[in-house]
């Protein structure tokens, strides 16, 4: 990697907000009727929880289509690429924001049965009851996270505890049945691979790298995350690479295409760009360029 350039190059303009979410730690934001529309996939560290109160919104989740409508509630893990298509006038939601730093200290707090769904498929919807129960819960948590007392951070904990268990048994009586055991294998499997993706995609971008990584056959891996997910081991691969070549394209056009291969990990531009327009249909100039 080239040392002249820091992975700090990596940000993004919705850097100025997570800035200001770090700080308070926990962010409630009601009433919100407008997503940010960048025209690219954006990956953030932070936690966010959404509750769809009205309308409809579309977008994608890790390149796959997704629509929220009213009472869908969703948990988007950090590290997950999100790209906000479009919302109809009267859409009205509840941002619950995790900072980095405090999601890395209650993480263990987003365990439950079921929590490891949200990986792969990050919103269910709720009946009328547990609407208002979720509802009744955020009002606490953003009174608690608003307020400035000594043990503030250890009551936000408590209230997330049981909001992830209330998540956790609305899932488990609105699916109608827990996962059986090979589901759930997979589904914990591909939740360790993707987290393994975010760590080392700059050391390597094989697949056998990643089985050997989890202490499995790479035809044992894939077959794995292909049943679990529709979609190939590598193919999850490149794509979170393509994101995030995206994103430094597109939003850092002071960094040069030698400099985003470098941050990328490949060990020559030349190799990146093919790589790149394999992928998009583009070099990498040309999509600065569109």
């Amino acid at each position: 990697m080239n040392e002249n350039v820091s992975e700090s190059a990596l940000a993004h303009p919705m850097e100025a907000f997570a800035n200001e979410i770090e700080q308070r730690g926990v962010l409630v934001a009601d009433n919100v009727n407008r997503l940010p529309i960048y025209g690219e996939p954006y990956i953030s560290d932070s936690l966010v929880i959404t509750i769809c109160h009205r309308g409809v919104s579309h977008g994608e989740y890790d390149m796959q289509p997704v629509t929220f409508t009213s009472h869908d509630f969703s948990v988007i893990y950090p590290n997950h690429a999100i790209l906000a298509l479009d919302s109809s006038d009267d859409y009205c939601v509840t941002l619950i924001v995790m900072s980095a730093g405090f999601y890395e200290q209650l993480r263990h707090r987003f365990t439950y049965g079921n929590s490891h769904v949200f990986h792969s498929r990050p919103k269910f919807h709720l009946t009328d009851r547990q609407y208002e129960c979720v509802c009744d819960v955020v009002r606490l948590l953003k009174t608690v996270s608003r307020m400035d007392f000594t043990r503030s951070k250890e009551a936000i904990a408590t209230i997330v505890d049981v909001f992830s268990l209330m998540a956790d048994e609305f899932l488990q009586q609105n699916e109608g049945k827990t996962a059986d055991s090979e589901e759930a294998l997979s589904r914990i499997y591909f939740n360790r691979f993707y987290e393994c993706l975010v760590g080392h995609y700059r050391e390597s971008r094989e697949v056998g790298y990643y089985a050997r990584e989890l202490g499995l056959s790479p035809k044992y891996f894939g077959s794995l995350i292909k049943k679990e997910t529709g979609v190939s081991a590598g193919e999850w691969i490149a794509r979170y690479i393509v994101i995030q070549a995206k994103t430094l394209l597109r939003y850092r056009a002071d960094l040069s295409v030698q400099q985003v291969s470098d941050l990328l990990g490949f060990a020559e531009q030349a190799s990146f760009s093919r790589f790149f327009k394999q992928q998009t249909g583009l070099s990498p100039k040309e999509y600065r360029l569109c």
